[in-house]
């Protein structure tokens, strides 16, 4: 897909600009109380154009995140998402903050106790006044209203993984890639994913289908091959190569020298666990589903976290025909597109946490005739 207005593929390390642990005063919130975070103060970070309330970059991210879902203002988002803002998600891109306004009333009309609970902010300077943020939220709901992915109401809890990347300007979001574990929600309320993913794929085959025709764009751009710029010495790179290794070269054992052999991982669905087995076990998993891949970095951020570890965060796409039978069920013939984010931890060297998220539920829905040709 061709990078949209407000996008700019020649990211910030590429251009030399600030250092990723520039700012060290603007703490990560791992390993802060709750309290702590939400501390009011003086601004420890320029911000042109944002709202006096908030102190930081990372404050910003976490407090406009708790005004909107915690404290139920949803009206908020008219000045915190442009009017052209572009949301990419695996089911389509969406333009508008009155668009994020709706989304989010139907999101509490669910699950109208859904919290949420910042994990990190991993974040980066783009230059030009632009800030860019990858947050990463654990969600907790009751599924208390009826729904079209969900259904009918089952009271039955929920949590899932949500990783959000930000484009941020003069306190807006000017675009924001989003990508949820929705395969995990359809499973926790009781549903089938199958059966989920189906209707889906029969909507989308109504209608006017140019709407679904930045898929065909998107994977376009995977294939054409151009990943964003990481500078020499970044903490990225010890994470890009180990994705290209494994996804480019089938180097599979190389790549995973990059983890600690006690990596954590957690993963869309049910996949957690632990170990460079387990992460090869995943990367497979997807590789022998997806014949001729091609595989794309799009965007890499990092910040210092506390005890001299490091947080990185990689935004990337991976596309290939579905020719090969196995956890996506039997071979479709499809081209799928992934897009997904995924957040590390760095010790010493290794990557000692894996979180990833991209929907696999929408990867069912392409399966199934979904989302376009």
């Amino acid at each position: 897909m061709a990078a949209s207005k407000h996008e700019n593929h020649s990211h910030w390390g590429s251009l030399g600009m600030n250092l990723w642990n520039d700012h060290p005063e603007i703490l990560s919130p791992v390993g802060r109380s709750f309290a702590n975070i939400m501390e009011e103060g003086a601004r420890r970070q320029e911000l042109p154009g944002y709202e006096p309330v908030y102190r930081d970059f990372v404050d910003y991210i976490m407090r406009c995140t708790h005004r909107i879902w915690e404290e139920k203002n949803v009206g908020l988002c008219r000045t915190h998402y442009s009017e052209d803002c572009v949301m990419h998600t695996l089911a389509g891109p969406a333009v508008g903050a009155e668009v994020v306004v709706q989304n989010t009333i139907g999101a509490l009309a669910m699950s109208s106790d859904r919290q949420v609970f910042g994990e990190d902010v991993i974040w980066s300077d783009e230059g030009d006044g632009k800030l860019y943020s990858s947050h990463r939220i654990v969600s907790r709901s009751t599924h208390l209203g009826n729904d079209m992915m969900l259904g009918h109401a089952t009271r039955r809890e929920a949590g899932v993984m949500t990783i959000a990347d930000c484009l941020c300007r003069s306190n807006r979001i000017i675009e924001e890639w989003l990508v949820r574990d929705n395969l995990r929600a359809v499973m926790q309320v009781g549903r089938d994913p199958w059966e989920v993913a189906r209707a889906q794929a029969a909507a989308d085959c109504t209608g006017d289908q140019a709407r679904h025709a930045w898929r065909a764009e998107k994977i376009a751009d995977v294939k054409g091959g151009v990943d964003c710029g990481i500078p020499e010495h970044h903490p990225a790179m010890l994470p890009a190569a180990m994705l290209r290794s494994a996804l480019r070269d089938d180097l599979y054992g190389e790549a995973a020298g990059a983890l600690s052999p006690a990596v954590e991982l957690r993963w869309p669905g049910n996949r957690h666990g632990y170990g460079r087995g387990f992460w090869i076990g995943c990367l497979t998993q997807m590789r022998g589903a997806l014949h001729a891949p091609a595989f794309s970095i799009e965007h890499v951020a990092a910040r210092p976290l506390p005890q001299d570890d490091i947080a990185v965060a990689i935004r990337w796409s991976l596309t290939g025909v579905h020719a090969g039978s196995g956890v996506w069920g039997t071979a479709s013939g499809r081209e799928l597109l992934i897009m997904g984010i995924s957040h590390y931890r760095l010790r010493a060297g290794s990557i000692v946490e894996d979180a990833t998220v991209f929907d696999e539920l929408a990867v069912l829905r392409q399966i199934l005739g979904g989302l376009g040709a």
